[in-house]
């Protein structure tokens, strides 16, 4: 049984490893054994104020956005309604949104391009029932 020399332990621990390890004994050397449990409980709760922090902060990005994305499809919805020659005024989304539907199918070539323009859903090249389709398919209606 031969022993190792802390020479030969630290060529085999590599990189990050051994800073943990220096870390370690640091904290050790600092604090002493006595005031690690309490170090401990510290980090812990460090770390779950910052969990709680994160995912506030996220949920509050979540929820802007998706206001951001309400706003954005109503404003669509309006301009495409106005490209069609549906009256918007005092309607709900919803309501904006089924009769566009109905009012698509019955629309001139151009404006059908121009409320697929307003959807965001024209691509050139694409035929008027194809536009259609991907008006309807937009509304989610």
């Amino acid at each position: 049984m031969s022993a190792f020399s802390p020479i030969d332990i630290a060529a085999q621990i590599e990189g990050i490893e051994w800073v943990v390890i220096l870390i370690i004994i640091a904290v050790l050397l600092l604090f002493g054994p006595s005031k690690l449990p309490e170090l401990a409980r510290g980090v812990g709760r460090a770390l779950g104020e910052f969990r709680r922090g994160r995912m506030e902060i996220e949920r509050e990005i979540s929820t802007e956005l998706s206001t951001m994305d309400a706003r954005d499809m109503r404003m669509r919805v309006e301009k495409a309604a106005g490209a069609l020659g549906v009256s918007s005024g005092g309607r709900s989304e919803m309501q904006l949104k089924l009769d566009i539907a109905r009012a698509v199918d019955k629309a001139q070539d151009q404006q059908v391009v121009s409320a697929a323009q307003a959807m965001g859903v024209y691509s050139s090249g694409s035929d008027v029932t194809r536009l259609k389709e991907q008006i309807i398919k937009a509304l989610n209606v």
